[in-house]
Order: C-alpha cells, then sequence, then structure tokens
C-alpha cells in the first residue's frame, strides 16, 4: 500500500528545487510516469515545460495533490495492504466497487473460478487509477457510480495510458443504458453486464481473456 505519510515526508523535505520531474512525482505518488502524464495532461496536476520540451511539476502543487488525494487512497486500504508483486504469466484483474459486500462476494466467487489469476481490488475510481496504473491488470470489472470520481472517468483516464491499450474492460452496473448514457459515452469495446452479477459469464470473460495472455505469450516466445 502507498504509505501516505512517507510520501509526505519525502515531498516536504526535499532541497530547496521547486520542481520535481514526472519521473520523480511517479515514484512519490507510487503510480507509472505514464499516469503522471496523464494526469498532467488532464489538468490534474499543474506542470510547465522545460527548455528541452520536459515536464516538471512544482513542489507545492505535488504536496497539494498528495493532500487531497491522501483520502481516497487510505480511506479503505489501510486493512489490506496491496499485493507488492504481480506474476507476468498469470492473467491479472482489477474490480473496482464501492459496496463492500459485493466486492467480497467477488472476491469468493473469483476464488471458485478454475482460471489461474491473480485479483485486485479497489473500493472507488480513484484507487482504481492507482491500481492500474501500478499492476497494468489485463482485465477490469468496474461500477459506474462511485463517489468522487465515477468509473466512466476512470475508465477514460486508463484507456489513455499507453501499457493498458490491451486492456479488457467490463462494466457492471444496475443503471440502464440510458442512465449511462447521461453520464458519459461508452467507449468502443468496453461490455457492460447487469446487476446483479452473472457470474457464469463473467468466469467465460476470464477464460477468454486467459487464452488472449496465453496466445499473445506464446506469440512473444516463437
Amino acid at each position: 500500500m502507498i504509505d501516505t505519510n512517507k510520501v509526505i515526508f519525502r515531498v516536504i523535505n526535499m532541497t530547496e528545487q521547486s520542481w520535481v520531474s514526472t519521473k520523480e512525482a511517479a515514484v512519490l505518488l507510487g503510480v507509472s510516469q505514464r499516469t503522471i502524464q496523464n494526469w498532467v495532461d488532464s489538468g490534474k496536476i499543474k506542470a510547465s515545460l522545460t527548455m528541452g520540451g520536459h515536464r516538471r511539476l512544482g513542489r507545492e502543487d505535488v504536496k497539494k495533490y498528495i493532500s487531497n488525494v491522501r483520502p481516497l487512497l487510505t480511506s479503505n486500504t489501510e486493512k489490506e495492504p496491496l499485493p507488492s508483486t504481480t506474476n507476468n504469466s498469470q492473467l491479472r484483474v482489477l474490480i473496482v466497487e464501492d459496496d463492500l459486500t459485493i466486492l467480497r462476494l467477488c472476491e469468493l466467487q473469483f476464488g471458485r473460478f478454475n482460471v489461474p489469476h491473480q485479483l485486485f481490488t479497489a473500493t472507488n475510481a480513484f484507487q482504481g487509477l492507482i491500481m492500474a496504473g501500478k499492476y497494468q491488470p489485463h482485465l477490469i470489472f468496474t461500477d459506474l457510480k462511485m463517489p468522487h470520481i465515477n468509473g466512466l472517468h476512470m475508465i477514460s483516464e486508463i484507456m489513455k495510458m499507453h501499457e493498458m491499450k490491451n486492456t479488457k474492460i467490463v462494466i457492471v452496473t444496475r443503471l440502464e443504458i440510458r442512465e449511462i448514457t447521461q453520464m458519459g459515452t461508452i467507449p468502443d469495446g468496453v461490455m457492460v453486464l447487469p446487476k446483479p452479477i452473472p457470474f457464469n459469464t463473467v468466469e467465460t470473460i476470464l477464460y477468454q481473456q486467459a487464452n488472449v495472455l496465453n496466445v499473445a505469450s506464446n506469440a512473444d516466445l516463437a
């Protein structure tokens, strides 16, 4: 789990330099450098360009951003530390769901699936972005109505990440299509499943994505 107390300490105790690079900001926030670049491009963090065209983030802006996101990072993750390692040979799956009862049900059901995978969970969309940037899941299941950032916005940010271009995203919601379209546009290739969650369909999707991963891995070895 990202230790935000240490992060804040590290930012405050920088030397007199008033800026950090995107790489340094990525280390401080525990996300990929590409995620930082996306946040800069979308205006979430202010940045300026050097003469050489490199992004530089103000130290105070990074401190402010850490302070703003700290409640989201720590609200439901302190009891469950994030996995420290990933297995590149297994399907990585991320579930983003703010209803803890549904999330626990998903963990139970996924544990019964006969498909080797690593399961990661997040309880809001911002945590989902952090997890996506850190673990680069092959498959994401996400709710839409969540506090602070809705699922469509999270999906939009994830789809901007180059390293996530082959990630399969599945929306799982009680909302009707009409209600979803009022929130925004469903990107091409994103599947929508209803709640209650049809776990038989979910298991089929896991099998399909595991096969896609196996084919890609075999092609790399050829």
